[in-house]
């Protein structure tokens, strides 16, 4: 059902537990909307250390896409989501290595790192140069055997973005 629903235009689905009672126009806790999650493959450009329990790791990645046209990288947001104990120690260590730069939250790194990350969507921002951002990014695995240059576009993102608002 829900992969015809995608085939047919639609964005996703909407499920009900099985106890949810139905109320004409709204939508309570017994609901879910479900859609399918799309990826990238973006390059570190920064991570910011991490509070409480990540406190001593960079945590919060700030994630670049190539920018083709121009050169460098353009910047979709950051996330600290989907990271496994296992890879913040991997990555603290691994970013410290790449250092060029820091400030006393962040630390920015040369663009070798690539990461792919999953996410619902992507929304107009204000907040980054490119005026686009990611919506609901989180990290699905570092992508060892792919370097900056193989990243992903921001024509690519651009395309993708422009296709899901219609």
């Amino acid at each position: 059902y829900f992969e015809r629903a995608l085939q047919t235009g639609h964005e996703g689905v909407m499920a009900k537990a099985m106890t949810g009672v139905y109320a004409a126009g709204r939508r309570g806790h017994a609901w879910l909307k479900v859609k399918r999650a799309r990826t990238l493959d973006l390059v570190v450009l920064a991570a910011e250390w991490g509070h409480g329990r990540r406190r001593g790791t960079l945590s919060n990645l700030h994630l670049g896409a190539r920018d083709a046209a121009k050169g460098g990288f353009v910047m979709l947001g950051k996330t600290f989501k989907g990271l496994t104990d296992e890879m913040l120690a991997w990555q603290t260590n691994r970013l410290l290595e790449l250092e060029i730069s820091r400030d006393a939250y962040t630390v920015y790194v040369r663009p070798e790192l690539v990461v792919e990350v999953a996410f619902n969507d992507i929304q107009e921002s204000p907040t980054y140069s490119g005026g686009l951002a990611l919506r609901f990014a989180r990290v699905k695995r570092y992508r060892l055997d792919k370097t900056a240059p193989e990243a992903d576009t921001f024509s690519a993102v651009q395309d993708i973005h422009r296709l899901s608002s219609g």
